[in-house]
């Protein structure tokens, strides 16, 4: 994914809810020329958390020494434990459908994880919080 958010003040908002849906919307980077709200959108979506460390103290987080510390825009972590705790309490229903990765996020005052199936990238004209709870509304066009 060719973009970036703003670090210093990217705004985040991170929603999910029980069906499976998910989102984490930005504010553009300040050098990026398309300024509109950055979204991710989670499919199937079965964790989604906003967390410490913010970015001074990121040395702190479990994954810092395996990357997370390089990390400038969205990763996928190989081998999560996260997953692997996570498993057990799917359906089995769910686990012939989900085929999980985790995605991590650091930003400046948190780190985003979510563990989904797939993430899509969109840009829209409108501010952090609309973008978010729009991507998760049913029967929005994304």
């Amino acid at each position: 994914m060719d973009v970036t958010w703003d670090p210093n003040a990217p705004d985040a908002v991170l929603v999910s809810d029980d069906c499976g849906r998910g989102a984490l919307a930005l504010r553009a980077h300040p050098d990026d020329s398309d300024r509109r709200t950055v979204l991710l959108r989670f499919d199937l979506a079965v964790y989604a958390l906003m967390t410490p460390p913010n970015d001074e103290a990121l040395s702190h987080h479990p994954l810092s020494e395996h990357g997370l510390k390089e990390l400038t825009w969205l990763g996928v972590v190989r081998d999560s434990t996260l997953v692997a705790r996570l498993r057990p309490s799917w359906s089995r229903v769910a686990e012939m459908h989900l085929h999980p990765t985790h995605f991590i996020l650091p930003l400046k005052e948190c780190v985003v994880e979510v563990v989904a199936a797939t993430v899509d990238l969109f840009r829209l004209d409108l501010s952090t919080h609309r973008a978010a709870l729009g991507a998760i509304e049913p029967g929005h066009p994304l």
